[in-house]
């Protein structure tokens, strides 16, 4: 077998553009090799912050909560307080309207007796019909809540 036969070749077409697509495959190939190591890693990191964070807003809710009942239960007791006073006064008004009733009584007096019992008569029903009205509102409203 002559030696002439075999020609040795030369890498003579070395280009840039070559190099550096083997250079990007091979950055592009560890990068993706170090994202899928390190991606369970940071996936625990990220669930371990949502859950603090999901703890923490739970707790402040609570807390929020239990301070809103402590505050409903100290605003029922003030407006029972005020109620009975209320209701107080309003049995010595009709308790001297009572005593005030009478046929011996000045015709002036008389009849400020008698447009005080209309005035407080006009009260009565305002007050009735404003109950009426809270009523047929919390009514409408829980029948909003149902429908939804």
């Amino acid at each position: 077998m002559p030696t002439s036969d075999i020609i040795p070749t030369q890498v003579t077409n070395f280009t840039w553009s070559a190099f550096f697509g083997l250079l990007l495959t091979v950055i592009n190939g560890t990068a993706v090799g170090i994202w899928l190591k390190t991606r369970p890693v940071s996936r625990k990191i990220e669930v371990d912050a949502h859950q603090r964070l999901r703890d923490d807003l739970i707790g402040r809710v609570d807390k929020l909560e239990r301070k809103l009942d402590e505050e409903r239960a100290q605003h029922e007791a003030v407006v029972s307080i005020m109620r009975h006073r209320l209701d107080n006064s309003d049995q010595c008004i009709e308790a001297l309207l009572l005593v005030l009733d009478d046929d011996d009584l000045p015709p002036k007096l008389k009849r400020a007796v008698t447009a005080i019992k209309a005035m407080r008569e006009r009260q009565r029903f305002d007050e009735a019909l404003e109950k009426a009205t809270i009523h047929a509102a919390n009514v409408a409203a829980m029948g909003d809540q149902t429908s939804t």
